[in-house]
C-alpha cells in the first residue's frame, strides 16, 4: 500500500517538514512521483517507526543515519548494527535510572507537603473551635 506525506506524518505524529528532514538527511528515501510527490510504503513506514524510535529515546540524528547507512550495506554490518543496539540501550537504561531517583525526590516532597498541609489544616480545625 502507498501513503502520502500527509498520512504518513498523522500516523506517526510529526510534521510533514520533519519527514521532509529525514529525507534529506538519508534516513528515509520514499520513492516520488513524476510530479515529485513522495509516496510511502509499509517499508518506508517502519523504517520511519524505528526512526521516531530512536530519536524519541535520545539517539541523535548522525548515529540514527548511521544505523541505516548500516543497514543498506547488508548482513556484513550485523555486529556493528548489534553494537549500536546495545549501546543505545545501556544510554536508555542510564536514563531510566537517573529518571527513577529523580522520580523519588519528587515522590518524598509529595509526602512532604501532604503531611505539611494536612497538619496545616489539623491545625486551622482546632483553632475554630
Amino acid at each position: 500500500m502507498a501513503y502520502s506525506i500527509s498520512q504518513v506524518a498523522q500516523r506517526f505524529h510529526l510534521e510533514p517538514h520533519t519527514i521532509r528532514y529525514y529525507e534529506k538527511e538519508g534516513i528515509i528515501s520514499p520513492n516520488k512521483t513524476d510530479k515529485g510527490i513522495r509516496s510511502f510504503t509499509d517499508a518506508d513506514a517502519e523504517q520511519l517507526a524505528m526512526v521516531c524510535c530512536l530519536k524519541s529515546t535520545g539517539m541523535s540524528i548522525k548515529d540514527i543515519r548511521r544505523y541505516f547507512d548500516l543497514c543498506e550495506q547488508g548482513d556484513d554490518t550485523v555486529s556493528e548494527r548489534l553494537d549500536i543496539f546495545i549501546s543505545h540501550r545501556q544510554h536508555i537504561l542510564d536514563e531510566v535510572d537517573s529518571l527513577m531517583k529523580n522520580l523519588d525526590k519528587i515522590e518524598r516532597k509529595i509526602q512532604w507537603y501532604t503531611r505539611l498541609h494536612s497538619e496545616t489544616l489539623n491545625e486551622k480545625a482546632a483553632q475554630s473551635v
